[in-house]
């Protein structure tokens, strides 16, 4: 037995994991994925995928997506054939030690709401569970007809949706300071990794030439995805939201996408019902749990 730790996965490597995935998606009845692009963590020379070999066979691996300095989620599995042989948890201690080689003090272990293999294990661990993330599609045949869409009537927007660049770079990090009360470097990381990204887009959402909210995109073949979406604070509750995304949907349309996905948190109502209200329908569910790094470690 052996295990790799790896900051990006070649094409080899990364169809292993790919075909391991599938087999137990396919045993567990599941369909999640792990995450496995390491542009948008917030420090790019942090190994953040774990492989355990034995006899040369892939059978064991651990993803972790580390957005910001302060939490890691990680999502693995395990061929059903090995399972209940510690093989997870070794690569879980490997994966501890480096997060505490940047000083990243907990993880979120993300387990589907329906794999019970994946819930026995965060028993095990003793982590506390902490929110339920929602994974959401929106097909374009299926969604509603509304004013101002590409099937719709001619309408007057109030917003001016801005395409960012670099040269942007202090805006749109004000902006989502103010959006999401996060820490500014962790919104300089995340959004230099969008700017850097050949399928990734930023963009600003201006009234009156006032900056009020922000979007960004992710295109890959005929899927858009939306994340780091949201309206700041003093203007919640007024329909931007809704129109923002009207707007972000609407350009992803006009682009050739055939679907369009996006995350959002269970706690998060208001984005929740707006996101239902607009068409979107949850396609799975995703449990997070919490669990303190040096716990990992004893």
């Amino acid at each position: 037995m052996f295990i790799k730790g790896y900051v990006s996965l070649e094409e080899k490597t990364l169809n292993e994991v790919l075909k391991l995935e599938r087999i137990c998606n396919k045993y567990d009845d599941l369909e999640g994925s792990m995450f496995l692009d390491p542009s948008l963590n917030f420090n790019c020379h942090i190994k953040n995928v774990f492989l355990l070999y034995e006899n040369q066979e892939l059978i064991s691996m651990l993803s972790m997506f580390i957005p910001t300095h302060l939490e890691a989620e990680i999502t693995g599995y395990t061929l059903p054939e090995y399972r209940r042989n510690g093989y997870f948890k070794k690569l879980l201690t490997k994966a501890a030690k480096e997060l505490r080689k940047f000083d990243i003090s907990e993880v979120l272990f993300v387990c589907e709401s329906r794999s019970s293999s994946g819930k026995q294990l965060i028993d095990a661990l003793a982590a506390e569970y902490e929110h339920t993330e929602y994974f959401m599609r929106l097909d374009r045949d299926g969604s509603r007809n509304r004013s101002g869409s590409v099937k719709g009537n001619a309408y007057t927007y109030r917003l001016s949706l801005l395409r960012s660049e670099l040269k942007d770079l202090e805006k749109v990090i004000e902006t989502s300071i103010r959006t999401f009360d996060e820490p500014y470097e962790d919104a300089k990381s995340r959004i230099e990794n969008c700017f850097a990204s050949e399928t990734r887009e930023q963009y600003l959402a201006a009234l009156n030439g006032e900056l009020i909210g922000l979007g960004s995109i992710n295109q890959e073949d005929g899927v858009g995805s939306i994340f780091g979406f949201g309206i700041v604070p003093e203007y919640r509750g007024r329909g931007y939201g809704e129109e923002l995304l009207h707007q972000i949907v609407d350009s992803l349309w006009q682009g050739g996408k055939t679907e369009i996905t996006l995350d959002v948190n269970s706690v998060n109502v208001q984005a929740l019902g707006l996101y239902k209200k607009f068409g979107f329908k949850i396609e799975v569910a995703y449990e997070y749990y919490r669990k303190d790094v040096d716990a990992l470690l004893k």
